[in-house]
């Protein structure tokens, strides 16, 4: 495991050391601060698995990571532990200088969830593991990751002015450009779903109903695009040319719920062996520059990944 997390840590850098708009629309931007993970207290709200991360350009900044807010699959009892309500104590380990975190849990049914995440230039690398200890076969496995500007205050998208994603590899503002047939809520906006290029349709996922018309989380309404990567991202508000977004490979789903404010690249890690183990990598980015510029590198980290 060692030896693939050093791979993924090094393909993370070269991504990022290729991070050029050859167009020259790159913004140079204000100096940057050292991207560093905040322990939960004081200022900090505790849950069991919100990681924080303060902002490169306002180290008095952070927005969080609920990873995962929710985890299961069959065979697999999982994690259900969103961080909203009482607070508890946090899972999360850091090391000397606050650049890696990780925590290890042991589910219900004796298997093991790991979670990891580096800081490094202008991202954060996340890998999830799943340990399959049991006799039987984990499949269908569900993982919400929810990232949440939080007080990252410039990026807080309340009614979808702020959110893009990539269709075709080209940006495409979401829910203002997408496209919807069917009923929107009657009481409130809509959350905006977008399925993945060659996925599933995550309307016939039964044991996640959420984006079935028919089920009673009414917000949740399914765009007819599909996206190509699984990138999704928000500008800070009167500024596109700073982004905080997030991939994940492989990934199930996009959405983003404007009555928190998050979004989410949700990862799908393929079905696992016992005795084997599964897992999934993702990136939170903080970029400046324009979108497109930023669907680039996704493409370039994506693939490289792919190739491993």
């Amino acid at each position: 495991m060692a030896v693939r997390n050093r791979i993924w840590l090094i393909l993370l850098i070269t991504c990022l050391s290729c991070a050029t708009d050859k167009s020259g629309e790159l913004s140079q931007g204000p100096a940057t601060f050292p991207i560093r993970f905040a322990a939960p207290g004081g200022e900090l709200e505790s849950g069991l698995d919100m990681l924080y991360v303060r902002s490169p350009w306002d180290s008095t900044q952070y927005m969080a990571l609920d990873f995962p807010e929710h985890c299961w699959g069959k065979n697999f009892s999982g994690l259900s532990t969103d961080a909203r309500g009482t607070a508890r104590p946090n899972r999360w380990q850091f090391n000397g200088d606050s650049t890696r975190a990780e925590y290890t849990v042991t589910a219900q049914d004796g298997s093991l969830f790991r979670a990891t995440a580096r800081a490094d230039s202008m991202a954060v690398g996340l890998e999830l593991e799943i340990e399959n200890r049991t006799a039987l076969p984990i499949t269908e496995i569900r993982i919400l990751i929810c990232t949440r500007p939080h007080r990252m205050s410039a990026f807080l998208d309340t009614n979808f002015v702020l959110t893009e994603v990539a269709v075709e590899g080209r940006p495409l503002a979401f829910g203002r450009d997408t496209h919807f047939n069917g009923t929107l809520p009657e009481r409130m906006p809509p959350a905006w779903v977008m399925n993945l290029k060659g996925g599933i349709d995550n309307r016939t996922v039964d044991d996640m109903g959420w984006f079935s018309e028919d089920w009673g989380r009414r917000q949740f309404r399914l765009v007819e695009e599909e996206a190509e990567p699984a990138l999704i991202g928000v500008h800070a508000r009167e500024d596109e040319q700073h982004w905080l977004a997030t991939i994940w490979e492989p990934s199930r789903v996009l959405f983003s719920n404007p009555h928190i404010p998050c979004i989410h690249s949700d990862p799908v890690p393929p079905d696992c062996p016992p005795g084997e183990t599964t897992r999934a990598n993702g990136i939170v980015f903080f970029h400046q520059g324009n979108f497109q510029s930023l669907i680039t590198l996704a493409e370039s980290c994506r693939d490289g990944h792919r190739k491993k």
